[in-house]
């Protein structure tokens, strides 16, 4: 063997003996690199769980991913859930003060206001690398407003509702009156929800001026014929509601004639709560009809100021149960009112919403 190949070999070999210095010296930059992010990686994790217990926030999920090519580090996504009680002024800040501590660096707190919920993405880290991705969630309470006896004129007082209030809300519309097929064409075009109102026999004296009531000595038959009629006049209805009833909503017979024909037409009921010994809702429930209750008359007394503490009111209960359906009338009142309460019934923790997405 000549010179020439033993040069050759010796080259190689250094070659050979370089690369596995620098593999070894990788690796072991790669060892530091990763020993020293663990470090600060365990550091921040600890502060942050410190700061989210300061805070009294549950975390609701949290997933540990890994990240990169040669060198991988590990990067937290959290998501938690904000209670509907939580006061929301502040928690921005009240955020950044509680996880900026000690060195973790805060890189981004972003607020989004959704139809349905309210969030807060949080960004932080050390050294300019994120670590931790924190999502903030308030799923917002459901309220829904009803307004009830639209049919029997067409005019200001109508557009008030059906053209001034920017907002989803649920019309109940009276069978048989005369404004029944252009009040709910309108509505539906303004993106209103339509149900039936149905007149009911109420306890007492009453004036019968309907085209169609329900009246206690009906038979099954007839009540079930005029439920379908009364449905079927109402274009666009989704759902149906008592008007009166107090009498009717009582008892077990014709009320389940009435839920019968709902069923089938896979419309929702709503409980007016007439009488506070309604079992209509509860055997809407039992004979599986989507349904449920108004917790508050809005519009008892014709005053504004009355009608805005009773959307407080309102705003409140949806706070404490994550829903509320309110029940006002039409009136010019009741509507100025709605329209300067909007701000209130839309905002961080509630939503104005259809009844049928809170019947279940």
């Amino acid at each position: 063997m000549g010179k020439k190949s033993h040069k050759f070999i010796y080259v190689f070999i250094g070659i050979f003996i370089g690369i596995i210095i620098c593999l070894a010296g990788e690796k072991a930059w790669i060892k530091f690199k990763d020993f020293s992010y663990e470090k600060n990686f365990s550091y921040v994790d600890s502060g942050v769980e410190k700061g989210l217990k300061a805070l009294n926030i549950p975390v609701i999920k949290k997933e540990i991913k890994r990240e990169g090519f040669l060198f991988q580090h590990k990067k937290v996504e959290e998501v938690l859930k904000i209670p509907l009680d939580y006061p929301l002024d502040k928690l921005p800040s009240q955020i950044n003060k509680e996880l900026s501590q000690n060195g973790i660096e805060v890189y981004k707190i972003n607020e989004n206001n959704l139809k349905d919920e309210y969030q807060i993405l949080v960004n932080l880290g050390f050294k300019g690398k994120i670590t931790h991705i924190l999502r903030f969630i308030l799923k917002k309470a459901k309220i829904a407003l009803i307004i009830d006896d639209f049919g029997y004129s067409q005019g200001s007082t109508v557009d008030s509702f059906l053209k001034d209030i920017k907002a989803p809300f649920t019309i109940a519309i009276i069978p048989g009156t005369p404004y029944v097929n252009p009040i709910a064409k309108e509505a539906h075009k303004k993106g209103k929800e339509v149900m039936v109102h149905l007149p009911m026999q109420p306890k007492g004296k009453f004036k019968n001026s309907y085209k169609w009531i329900i009246l206690e000595k009906m038979e099954d038959k007839e009540i079930e014929d005029i439920v379908n009629k009364a449905i079927e006049d109402v274009p666009y209805a989704v759902g149906l509601n008592n008007h009166m009833g107090s009498l009717i909503t009582t008892q077990k017979k014709p009320m389940g004639a009435i839920l019968k024909v709902v069923k089938r037409k896979s419309l929702y009921f709503l409980d007016s709560k007439t009488d506070t010994h309604s079992i209509a809702l509860a055997l809407a429930k039992e004979m599986g009809v989507k349904s449920t209750k108004r917790e508050i008359f809005l519009d008892n007394e014709k005053d504004k100021d009355y009608i805005k503490k009773q959307i407080e009111k309102l705003i409140f209960i949806a706070e404490k149960k994550g829903e509320a359906v309110g029940t006002a009338h039409i009136n010019p009142v009741t509507s100025q009112a709605i329209k300067e309460s909007l701000s209130k019934l839309n905002n961080k923790k509630t939503q104005l919403v259809y009844a049928s997405e809170v019947a279940n």
